[in-house]
């Protein structure tokens, strides 16, 4: 028996039709023709329901099992399954043993170790044994524009399905109160991969409840975000940030706020640009200058429309360097075009797509997904990666979709649900 050899490939195999193309019979020596293939079953219970095949004179219409022995049907308990009593044709890649229906008349099996094309079985086994970046790496062909683009959508749809899942569950924890999620993702989103923990702290400590009766003072809202981060606990020398001290303490005293340890927040290897203490003053901006922002969001109607309103500069009176001594040069005050998209890739986009899901509004997920169109792709090694391999994404609908096959597939090696790796399968048996 061939290495590796696993039901997933013989499912492929049954499903892509290539049986078709030759004579077949079964074990017992009648002639065997498939007319429906049947549909692959995700659940319990037969691997195909609904086929349709004909042995000898006798049309057939029912399930389909596939095994890679004959005896694995005893030794997943099939013989004391009813679920299995409608099995109209048993496939198994090697005939080790006579099976029978309850009846005691043997079920009619179709062996395919000689059916298969050994090319077909060669590449199965040298996509599941590769240690290249991708399985295919070697043999990668690009599959046509039409087959790679609807592929593509079914990856993006995908993609945003997981990271709903994710933020259902964060809807939970806050009560199903969507501002409110919004607040803590949109938190979670500035501290970057490297404080995303102590910026969902900072939400978690700092409730929207109190953001709002403060969101007409700017100084107030600094000194509520920039306290409750523990950057306030004691006196500085900059006037500002005094200020913003005696703001805090009695805010504190009067929501009695908890306050985190600012040893939380991690400032090694960081760009100067991307340190918390200036994102901590962005998201302070940022809740200033939004009133409102969730429900503007749903609102919006063009991608421009959504860029503009994240287009926020840091007060000028607040120095975000001095929280901690540093010394640079670097002027920037306000959130790059990049880091916006990124923000609405990640964060923005999916909330929008899964309140429209929720709520019935069948014109945001269509709007989510043509906003996806519209923005620029990430440029991260994985969109390198592929970009190597001669599939360049040219939007973010695209790269979403890349890393989402890239990190879901070809991490899995799940190549018999990949177009790209079904097409290098198929094209062996010509």
């Amino acid at each position: 028996m061939p290495l590796l050899m696993k039901e997933e490939l013989l499912h492929f195999i049954w499903q892509s039709k290539t049986l078709l193309k030759q004579p077949l019979k079964t074990i017992s020596g009648e002639p065997l023709q498939i007319i429906q293939t049947g549909i692959l079953n995700s659940d319990a219970g037969p691997d195909f329901f609904n086929a349709k095949v004909k042995i000898g004179n006798t049309l057939w219409a029912g399930n389909i099992e596939i095994h890679i022995k004959s005896s694995d049907w005893k030794t997943h308990n099939h013989q004391i399954d009813r679920n299995y009593d409608n099995v109209i044709l048993h496939v198994v890649y090697f005939h080790d043993a006579e099976i029978f229906y309850a009846n005691g008349k043997p079920i009619p099996c179709i062996e395919l170790r000689n059916l298969i094309s050994p090319l077909t079985l060669r590449k199965h086994h040298q996509l599941q044994l590769n240690q290249n970046t991708i399985a295919c790496e070697k043999i990668f062909t690009v599959p046509s524009s039409t087959e790679l683009l609807n592929f593509m959508a079914r990856l993006l749809v995908e993609r945003l399905e997981e990271k709903c899942a994710r933020i259902e569950s964060s809807l939970v924890q806050n009560n199903n109160h969507w501002e409110t999620m919004f607040y803590v993702l949109t938190a979670k989103y500035f501290g970057m991969k490297t404080n995303a923990q102590p910026f969902e702290w900072l939400a978690q400590n700092l409730p929207l409840s109190v953001i709002s009766k403060h969101k007409n003072s700017l100084i107030q809202i600094e000194s509520l975000v920039f306290g409750v981060a523990g950057f306030l606990e004691t006196a500085h020398s900059d006037n500002y940030i005094n200020l913003m001290k005696r703001e805090f303490d009695f805010l504190k005293k009067k929501y009695q706020l908890h306050t985190l340890d600012k040893k939380v927040w991690k400032f090694a290897r960081t760009r100067p640009a991307n340190f918390p203490t200036v994102r901590l003053a962005q998201f302070a901006s940022l809740i200033y200058q939004s009133t409102h922002l969730f429900s503007k969001i749903l609102a919006t109607e063009s991608v421009s429309e959504l860029i503009n309103l994240y287009k926020i500069k840091i007060n000028n009176k607040l120095n975000p360097f001095e929280f901690i001594g540093h010394e640079t040069k670097s002027k920037q005050t306000e959130i790059g075009n990049a880091a916006i998209e990124t923000l609405l890739v990640n964060t923005v986009l999916p909330v929008m797509f899964l309140y429209g899901k929720q709520h019935e509004k069948d014109e945001l997920p269509e709007r989510t997904l043509n906003f996806y169109e519209l923005l620029m792709p990430e440029n991260n090694s994985i969109i390198l990666f592929w970009k190597s391999m001669g599939v360049d994404a040219k939007n973010a609908f695209e790269s979403q979709a890349l890393i989402q096959l890239k990190n879901n597939y070809c991490a899995n090696l799940k190549c018999l649900s990949c177009i790209i790796g079904k097409q290098i399968l198929l094209n062996s048996d010509e």
